[in-house]
Formats: structure tokens, sequence, C-alpha cells
């Protein structure tokens, strides 16, 4: 109904000539999943009507609370083709469902100095910057710090001057799609053939459906048009 109270369109006069939408459900599910997508990426940058960011205001860390997860890794990993950048380094593999990291931290294990347990903030760098700071007793990785380099989209390099025991990360986890209906066996919603609620606040569903009527309008109001032409 929505969709459809968009393809209006006024003629000269008084009539009207409705143009009507029609979409499957796996088009529903689709334009449903990227608003999903879009929304939520805007909400995290602050490129939204609000004008603020993820945790900014009580009011959007409701909106994405059900995306946020924690995990606490244990085992660095050691694999063929990765080469630590500094003799002191570690390696992890970030959870599968990780999409934006919101805090991150490291424990310290027994170095002698009386820090076992200790909890250091981690902070991202870049390649280029690391190579420039990695010196810096108050840039680099030091007492306070360690320092986080991504090698790949799942894989970190954590640097830090005493020995880590486990690194933790905190994240907004990538969105489970809407799914209206039991998909053909050929057709799937990233992964996902069978009906699948919005797992966000249920605030954000009247945005996600607007966004996604734009996108299906948009997408089919030039075809339409045209054929009512014809």
């Amino acid at each position: 109904m929505l969709l459809n109270s968009y393809a209006e369109k006024q003629m000269f006069g008084d009539n009207a000539t409705r143009i009507a939408i029609e979409l499957d459900e796996y088009e529903k599910s689709f334009f449903l999943t990227e608003a999903e997508k879009s929304i939520v990426i805007q909400l995290y940058t602050g490129r939204n009507q609000l004008g603020a960011s993820f945790e900014e205001t009580e009011e959007m860390r409701r909106y994405l609370n059900n995306l946020v997860k924690t995990e606490v890794l244990t085992d660095p990993i050691e694999e063929d083709g990765l080469v630590h950048i500094d003799s002191t380094s570690k390696f992890f593999n970030l959870p599968d469902n990780l999409w934006f990291i919101t805090y991150e931290a490291v424990t310290i294990s027994n170095d002698g100095e009386c820090n076992d347990g200790a909890t250091l903030a981690v902070i991202p760098c870049t390649q280029d910057d690391f190579h420039r700071i990695r010196k810096n007793p108050f840039r680099g990785a030091n007492t306070r710090r360690a320092l986080r380099l991504d090698v790949s989209t799942d894989t970190v390099e954590i640097v830090c001057k005493y020995d880590i025991s486990s690194y933790l990360v905190r994240y907004i986890e990538k969105i489970h799609p809407i799914v209206t209906a039991y998909l053909p066996e050929d057709l799937s919603i990233d992964g996902v053939s069978e009906p699948m609620d919005c797992k966000l606040h249920e605030s954000l569903h009247p945005m996600i459906l607007e966004q996604a009527v734009i996108m299906a309008y948009n997408s089919r109001a030039g075809s339409s048009a045209k054929k009512e032409k014809e």
C-alpha cells in the first residue's frame, strides 16, 4: 500500500493515473534488507536526520543495542603468509559476524613487572602511521596502550609492549536479513531463504519500511511509467 501510494502521477487537469508496482517476496526481502543495512550505517556514522552517531545519545544507543556483541579472544593465530610487523605483535581472527568495532582492549600476562591481568586500550592504526609512530613513546605501543593493524577483513595484528593473554573486542554485528516468506531454492538473501523478522529495535521498523519503499519505487518507476505510456 505504501509503495503504490508513491506511484500516483498527476496528469493534466483533474485526471490522475496510478502506476501499480508489484513486487514478489524475494524483491520485498531484498529491498527491506538493503534499507536495513543503509539505516544501520547511517545511525552508526551519524549521517542521519538526527545528526548523531552511535552512542552519542541514549536514543542512538537503544537503536543499535540489539546488534552490539562482545568476544574475548585468547588464541592468537600463526598462519603461512602472516609476517609480524613487530617482534611482540600477535595475530587474531575476528568473529565472522563482526561489522564495526566499537571498543577493544587487551589483557596482559605476567611480565615480571607486576602487570599480570592489567588491561590496556587498543588503538586502531594504519600501516603507514605505524612506521612513523612505532618508536614514539607517546603515540606508539606503550605502557598504556596497544595498537591494532588490520591485516585482512577478518585478521588483525595487535602490537603491544607486553605479552598478551587475551584480546577483547566489542562490535556491531552484521545485520540479519529480512525475509518475508520462503524463497525458491535458487534464491536467498545473504544466504537465508526462510522467513526472518527484523532484529532491530521496533522503533526503527517504520524507518526501514519507508526507505525500502523509496528504493523499490526508484527501481521500478521509470519502467512502469514507460509501460503506462505504451
